[in-house]
């Protein structure tokens, strides 16, 4: 889960009025109940509103709850405001506000187990240069930040969607009540989520399914499962690759709609119920092989990130190609598109930049089974 994973940033993105806020608000008030080891610090902006009228912005500071105006519409502003403030859209920006606030979450900085918790890093909050090297030094730490970010094409903006190791999250009208509960996994569940993950060839199946027997020897709750699934959506998939169509968008579609169905009907319910989940493939291999395809990374990742939760850990079977390939060719089954040589290079180099937003651990397939399940058993063991 997040927690525990290399990831330490977590962006929640969306159009505006989608949610955001109420999300930021919902998951901090979820954290300050069951993560009594932090201490949270940052702000929530909302709007201020007079009926149906928005008049302006103002935060609210998380740890003593005192309110500041952030912007007030132009019509509304002092004149001297409009001469000296930078402006947003119809907005003038009240940045010395923000600084005010800025004092006391750079102090905090220096503390131990501090989660920020900022809603949001925007175009108004951006204004301040202060609030934007205050950014740059988390996402340069190793502390835990929980942020809304701003749409927009700003420089300052795109660095920080841009940044490789966070957790991205999209809001929409549609998923907004299912995120509630989807997300809390990311910071609290029972159960542990253990995805095999490797090339075609590199013996997954065979390897997920002994990790499986093992621990149901050893006593342990453990569930078995797989992607494509079984499910509506993953027999389509099946059918799909069997008959060698290779439309990228439309399988992007189908993988989506098997792993909401995954997710909804057998993961979470597993981690609830505090059981260890076995999973032979899931979306890190969506990004790999789809990526391959030309389909582009990060938006790959967010939104599958956004329905599906993090493994705990990730054990890929590394092989060398020449033995992957001669294994798949002794098989008697004819190759799926996605079991070619030059595809699977392509597949190898996106897993291995994936492999580093995860816990993860790399296993040598051209190795005994019997071996590598020792291997795996005693570093579970340590961890």
């Amino acid at each position: 889960m997040f927690l525990n994973s290399p990831r330490k940033k977590f962006f929640i993105l969306g159009s505006p009025g989608v949610g955001k806020t109420t999300l930021t608000e919902y998951l901090f008030k979820f954290l300050k109940i069951n993560l009594p080891q932090f201490n949270f610090s940052g702000f929530i902006t909302s709007e201020i509103r007079e009926g149906l009228e928005r008049k302006g912005f103002k935060i609210k500071v998380l740890e003593s709850g005192e309110e500041y105006l952030l912007a007030i519409r132009r019509d509304l502003a002092l004149s001297e405001d409009i001469k000296k403030k930078p402006s947003v859209g119809k907005y003038i920006v009240k940045i010395e506000n923000l600084e005010k606030i800025l004092e006391t979450l750079e102090k905090n900085l220096r503390k131990k187990n501090t989660f920020f918790i900022i809603d949001e890093i925007g175009k108004m909050e951006i204004q301040s240069l202060r609030f934007c090297k205050f950014v740059e030094k988390l996402l340069n730490s190793s502390i835990y930040l929980l942020a809304t970010v701003g749409k927009g094409d700003l420089p300052f903006l795109r660095k920080v969607r841009d940044f490789e190791l966070a957790f991205f999250c999209e809001v929409t009208k549609e998923n907004r009540g299912f995120l509630r509960n989807r997300l809390k996994f990311e910071f609290l569940r029972k159960g542990k989520l253990i995805v095999i993950e490797g090339i075609d060839g590199a013996g997954k199946t065979t390897f997920a399914k002994v990790l499986y027997e093992n621990l149901k020897k050893k006593g342990k709750l453990v569930v078995f499962s797989s992607e494509p699934t079984s499910g509506p959506f993953g027999e389509k998939i099946k059918t799909f690759l069997i008959k060698k169509e290779s439309d990228p968008q439309k399988l992007r579609v189908l993988f989506l709609k098997d792993r909401i169905w995954h997710v909804e009907n057998i993961i979470m319910p597993t981690l609830e119920k505090g059981a260890y989940l076995i999973l032979d493939r899931y979306y890190i291999s969506t990004l790999a092989y789809q990526s391959s395809q030309g389909l582009p990374f990060k938006e790959l990742l967010i939104e599958n990130e956004t329905i599906a939760p993090l493994p705990d850990l990730v054990i890929y079977l590394d092989i060398p190609l020449e033995i992957a390939f001669k294994r798949l060719v002794n098989r008697e089954k004819k190759l799926t598109i996605f079991e070619k040589r030059e595809f699977l290079e392509r597949v190898t180099e996106i897993y291995k930049r994936c492999l580093k937003l995860f816990n993860h651990l790399i296993i040598d397939a051209a190795k005994s089974i019997e071996y590598n399940l020792r291997y795996l058993l005693e570093y579970l063991d340590n961890i």
